[in-house]
């Protein structure tokens, strides 16, 4: 059955066609929303509130955008929530995803355990600094620069335009990139690069 047919269906009651529509979009919701936390518990809590939210308000969905787009508003809306409510500090240096690979991807430069190395240093800096911008900053670069969404898809998540998807980006990207060179544990893998 394909996505369309599996949505008017749970759009008519069908218990079987949302579990199935949830089924298919499970494994994105929880790695959305491990990118907000970093800790599986509270991804995995999120994740659930998403799915239920999604599973209670399938009705509202118009067609006005791709369904993926609209599960992913769904649950950026559920993390940025709970991250008020709770004050949850996301992102967390030592958290990883299911694979056991860093929170924050940087592309590796190859398979020398050295460079593996720096690239697992980079990695844990950048994540670190990633908690410390503003919420704005932060759920724009998760979805732009973490989950690899077109702008057309995260101005229809945030519900903003075109140009201010990319101006967010950019103030995102510009504030990222001032704490990394302030950074005294960038300082540090800085100059050791330097010394090797």
């Amino acid at each position: 059955m394909d996505e369309q047919e599996l949505i008017r269906r749970s759009q008519a009651g069908e218990t079987a066609a949302i579990e199935g529509l949830l089924g298919c979009y499970e494994g994105l919701i929880y790695n959305l929303a491990h990118r907000y936390f970093g800790s599986q518990a509270e991804a995995a809590d999120a994740a659930q509130e998403a799915m239920v939210k999604i599973y209670r308000r399938i009705g509202e969905f118009k067609g006005h955008s791709a369904f993926k787009t609209w599960v992913y508003r769904v649950t950026t809306n559920v993390c940025l929530d709970t991250l008020r409510k709770h004050r949850i500090e996301p992102l967390s240096l030592d958290d990883s995803d299911e694979d056991g690979r860093p929170t924050l991807q940087v592309p590796s430069g190859g398979v020398d355990p050295e460079n593996a190395l720096e690239q697992e240093e980079l990695r844990e800096i950048l994540t670190q600094l990633l908690t410390t911008l503003a919420e704005d900053h932060r759920v724009i670069l998760v979805l732009r620069d973490l989950e690899g969404l077109a702008y057309e898809e995260i101005a229809g998540i945030l519900g903003c335009s075109l140009g201010t998807v990319k101006s967010r980006l950019a103030r995102a990207r510009e504030a990222l990139r001032r704490r990394f060179l302030a950074s005294p544990r960038t300082t540090g893998w800085i100059e050791g690069r330097l010394r090797a």
